[in-house]
């Protein structure tokens, strides 16, 4: 499906730029899904090994389960959102000519905003009511290494991918 709105979104810049862009971006969040996960993990299971109630050889056969697992449970949701969200704004972005390493950056901190505010909103306990800048605080926290090893590679290989395009559209195509 994602292919299918590239295309449909680049239109006539299509020939040009192609699949190679998006399925570089794809690549890059993939592996920045699995190395995200494997360090949450590894994380994890490091205090358990701390607070004594796993071996070290115990962790090592539990975190590339859980690593794959984790990963799994996450493509249900990062998949769906690069597909409705990422993949539109950045074939948009690419053909207004907007997408620039400043772009990029902004994009980045508004998503991480928009997202952790989404969060923050739709969580209703009591201790959240009752802490609300402590569990806005821990949103941030907990959506930044998605942001940063995820999102930022998608971009970042949607701008690196395309730059034959860049260059043909704003001087003679070599």
């Amino acid at each position: 499906m994602a292919f299918m709105i590239w295309r449909a979104m680049l239109g006539a810049d299509f020939p040009v730029i192609g699949f190679k862009p998006l399925a570089l971006a794809y690549l890059y969040a993939g592996i920045g899904l699995v190395g995200t996960n494997f360090v949450g993990c590894y994380m994890d299971f490091s205090n358990r090994v701390a607070d004594g109630l796993l071996s070290e050889h115990q962790r090592w056969s539990i975190v590339p389960g859980w690593t794959i697992y984790a990963t799994i449970l996450l493509l249900v949701v990062v998949l769906p959102f690069l597909v409705l969200v990422g993949v539109p704004v950045m074939a948009a972005s690419l053909k207004r000519a907007l997408l620039t390493p400043k772009n990029i950056v902004l994009g980045t901190l508004v998503l991480w905003l928009a997202l952790t505010s989404l969060g923050w909103v739709a969580l209703d306990n009591a201790w959240h009511r009752t802490h609300r800048l402590e569990s806005f605080m821990m949103w941030l926290k907990d959506l930044l290494p998605g942001i940063l090893f995820i999102a930022v590679p998608f971009m970042l290989a949607i701008y690196r991918g395309s730059r034959i395009y860049r260059r043909c559209r704003y001087g003679p195509c070599s």
